[in-house]
């Protein structure tokens, strides 16, 4: 995926903070639940280009690495939700109450596991620069 956004902050070393402009939001079918185009965020500056705020520039995310993440990020607690179920339910020996405990424990359990794996990989699902535009 690739969009045009502006450039927030002057960059420091390979990393510069950047914004989606609401006007880019305005086609989009999605826009009305999307809380991205309100935002701001990092971007990887693969080249050392010089970039000051309210230049723009041309970002890129792969699709497959939007993917990994949306899995990371809410896939796998929800995957982890039914084995917690059940071996709360199997360690209780039947309880209900116990077997919800464990399920939510699981789910927490699954949003700690992609914290750890985004802060370990971060810039790797960071987006990037591909050019700055005139």
């Amino acid at each position: 995926m690739k969009k045009e956004v502006t450039v927030l902050e002057d960059s420091k070393g390979q990393e510069v903070k950047v914004g989606c402009d609401r006007t880019a939001c305005e086609g989009c079918s999605g826009s009305f639940f999307c809380t991205a185009k309100d935002s701001s965020f990092d971007a990887y500056i693969d080249e050392m280009i010089e970039l000051k705020k309210g230049d723009k520039v041309i970002i890129d995310m792969p699709s497959g690495k939007t993917l990994t993440s949306i899995f990371m990020s809410l896939g796998l607690p929800l995957v982890m939700f039914l084995p917690g179920f059940f071996l709360g339910k199997y360690l209780s020996h039947g309880s209900e109450g116990w077997a919800f405990i464990g399920a939510i424990i699981s789910v927490a359990i699954g949003f700690g596991i992609g914290f750890l794996y985004f802060r370990k990989k971060r810039r790797e699902f960071m987006p990037r620069v591909e050019e700055k535009r005139d």
